[in-house]
């Protein structure tokens, strides 16, 4: 399970829910039932279970294995892959793609600035050790082609590292969970 690109919209835009995004988190380890997950969320299982069809319908999340218990039929799934990246093809203008990938692209920004925002202000209320503020770093690269190759495999290289974390860190009272959202892209002028 390395990365998996995604080249549909419909896939796209069940990234953007940070619901579903926690659902992957949870299913990318070893194969788990939704009950599973849905215990380890503090969640009720039915909540959980249109969300998770939705994945499985989409190709981001599959069935592994079925296993019967008491009557009924326990259903594993795990993620299709450790990491998601979507095809930058997908933000071509044509077939009215480019409203599509503006509407998902202003959902994760919502979504991000909600949360960011949710911090922000409990930071305000209490006292928090420095390694719990959030971290927000916009900058500006400059650099050779070859530069640029490396710093990009560098990110893909650290996000795989966050995941290869995740993934081996079962769920304890000392756990913590960060989200983080990435982009790198060349600049529009491009001077």
């Amino acid at each position: 399970m390395d990365t998996y690109v995604v080249k549909r919209l419909e896939q796209a835009k069940l990234l953007t829910d940070p619901f579903k995004l926690k659902l992957l988190e949870r299913f990318g380890g070893k194969p788990m039932t939704t009950k599973q997950v849905a215990d380890r969320m503090g969640e009720k299982a039915p909540r959980l279970y249109r969300h998770v069809d939705a994945l499985v319908a989409e190709g981001l999340l599959e069935l592994v294995e079925e296993k019967p218990k008491r009557g009924t039929v326990e259903r594993y799934y795990r993620t299709v892959a450790s990491r998601f990246e979507v095809d930058p093809g997908l933000f071509s203008t044509t077939s009215g793609k480019a409203d599509a990938a503006a509407e998902m692209l202003r959902s994760v920004f919502r979504s991000t600035e909600s949360e960011l925002l949710g911090l922000f202000q409990q930071q305000d209320e209490s006292e928090s050790e420095p390694d719990h503020i959030p971290f927000v770093m916009r900058l500006a690269v400059r650099g050779t082609p070859q530069e640029i190759k490396e710093l990009r495999q560098k990110l893909a290289d650290w996000m795989t590292e966050c995941r290869a974390i995740s993934e081996a860190r079962e769920d304890t009272p000392d756990t913590v969970s960060y989200t983080g959202l990435l982009a790198f892209y060349p600049q529009a002028d491009n001077e």
